[in-house]
């Protein structure tokens, strides 16, 4: 049984495997019906604290393809913190399901579903981390430019969850991220140590954001104020402006640079409308490749493969 809570804790061997995984099952390299029904007579719960568009239609979409089936969870309507505790919750589920994806607040309440759970954990977002978005990003790169290896990855505003769990990626595939943001919303020191456990080089703070995507290969952002935040004071607004995703600012990265964007935007906030019609905008790419490396997660931690 495998969980999958963050990229850091999944071997570089392992997370190349579900990328092959997901390249193979997309492009149809081999037959439909060698996946079609591989999640035959499961079930794969979905808990989701927070809103969601696309891990619940990714999720979803990937458990139907892969011919399993799906319940959601929803936490209105079980007993979760009103009379149960969730050790308890963890326990009962397994007994019912196999598989569970969670999309948390607190990603200690992950941690706690893993240690009680017999059926494998995965991580759909937390407020410290996306592993399988950022995977999925990995994926989107590498399906467009070649290995992510020894490349240049600017994260432009807030150093939020997804940034986080690229950090992680950082070190497993060994490329070179540069944060570029307002002093107040730079790495915080959890990130800052995680990044000095491992090899300093691999993040670069540069407050300038033209020099920061000076030849960039993968420029990225986030929305400035996450699910989890109150809505932002007008001078940190004015701050973050500075580092606004542009077309001219994309100007100054390589003439192949890609610009990725979990989503949801806030267009003409944290990236100017008029990118999202540039051709080195790649987001709905990314997003529909959410199901794609999903399926291959959901089969690694079935021992499917």
């Amino acid at each position: 049984m495998n969980n999958f809570l963050n990229i850091n804790e999944v071997s570089q061997k392992n997370l190349e495997a579900i990328m092959e995984d997901a390249s193979t099952i997309k492009s149809g390299a081999v037959s439909e019906e060698s996946y079609i029904e591989c999640l035959k007579n499961s079930i794969t719960g979905l808990l989701f604290e927070k809103p969601s568009t696309r891990t619940r239609l990714s999720f979803e979409a990937a458990v139907l393809k892969l011919g399993g089936q799906v319940l959601n969870l929803r936490k209105d309507e079980i007993h979760l913190g009103k009379g149960e505790t969730l050790q308890d919750t963890s326990a009962m589920v397994s007994l019912f399901l196999d598989l569970l994806v969670l999309r948390l607040y607190d990603e200690k309440k992950l941690y706690e579903f893993a240690q009680y759970s017999t059926i494998p954990i995965v991580n759909g977002l937390t407020n410290e981390s996306h592993p399988c978005q950022v995977l999925t990003d990995v994926f989107t790169f590498q399906e467009l430019r070649g290995s992510i290896t020894g490349k240049k990855v600017v994260w432009l505003g807030v150093a939020n969850n997804v940034f986080q769990s690229f950090l992680h990626a950082a070190v497993a595939f060994n490329f070179h991220i540069v944060f570029s943001g307002p002093e107040k919303f730079q790495p915080s020191e959890k990130m800052l140590g995680f990044i000095k456990k491992h090899n300093s080089n691999f993040l670069t703070i540069e407050p300038n954001p033209i020099t920061a995507v000076e030849n960039a290969d993968l420029v990225v952002t986030d929305k400035w104020v996450s699910m989890h935040d109150s809505e932002l004071p007008t001078a940190d607004l004015k701050d973050l402006a500075k580092f606004r995703v542009t077309e001219k600012l994309l100007g100054f990265a390589k003439m192949e640079v890609l610009f990725m964007h979990c989503l949801p935007a806030e267009r003409g906030q944290e990236v100017c409308e008029d990118i999202f019609n540039d051709k080195r905008c790649v987001v709905l790419q990314e997003a529909e490749n959410r199901m794609h490396v999903q399926k291959s997660i959901l089969r690694w931690c079935l021992g499917l493969f």
